[in-house]
């Protein structure tokens, strides 16, 4: 069965153009991140969770349901400028702030509880098939470490190139490679033709 999961790429100064899609994955968020993991984070009274990148341009990947609600996202921006790996977790890769118009950053991955199995390879095929588009030939992130088995399942697995912490406080810095290979596998994972 072929997975229809469309999805959306919008840049931060054009969030406001698609208000209900925007406030869902703000909202989304604010739940999962803060409520659920108990981030130290910024809520504004309507959940909405949003902090100094956002207000930097970043390019959002957005997935959606069949009646078009967000139930999968992610954050991406060039490492060339301010981000998370380096403003605050350059420990990770022993003081080395990466930096390369080829390298992007990825942040506040998210898929809903409600989502569909494949929603979380559809938004990781989106993201790579943006990249492969783009010249981006790496992202990097910091994740749990607790979610690397997952991101396997899905068909990308990262190379880890530093950690800190132990069990499930135990957090790692990864190197995404962006192949058409990866492309095509995250595609026969999500169901995408």
């Amino acid at each position: 069965m072929e997975c229809a999961k469309p999805f959306t790429l919008i840049y931060g100064e054009d969030l406001a153009e698609f208000p209900v899609l925007g406030d869902q994955m703000l909202r989304d968020r604010g739940r999962q991140f803060k409520d659920n993991l108990g981030w130290d984070l910024y809520t504004d009274e309507l959940g909405r969770e949003q902090d100094e990148y956002d207000h930097m341009n970043p390019l959002y990947t957005l997935v959606t349901d069949d009646d078009g609600n967000h139930v999968a996202s992610s954050r991406v921006m060039p490492t060339t400028g301010p981000n998370m790996a380096a403003d605050h977790f350059s420990h990770l890769t022993g003081g080395v702030a990466i930096s390369s118009p080829k390298i992007w950053e990825t942040t506040r991955f998210f898929v809903a509880q409600r989502a569909e199995r494949r929603a979380a390879s559809a938004l990781m095929w989106a993201g790579c098939e943006m990249a492969l588009k783009s010249g981006v030939e790496f992202y990097v992130s910091v994740t749990g470490a607790h979610l690397l088995r997952v991101f396997t399942v899905c068909g990308w697995r990262p190379e880890v190139i530093g950690r800190a912490g132990e069990g499930e406080y135990e957090i790692c810095a990864c190197l995404w490679e962006v192949t058409p290979k990866v492309s095509a596998r995250l595609a026969r994972r999500a169901g995408i033709n």
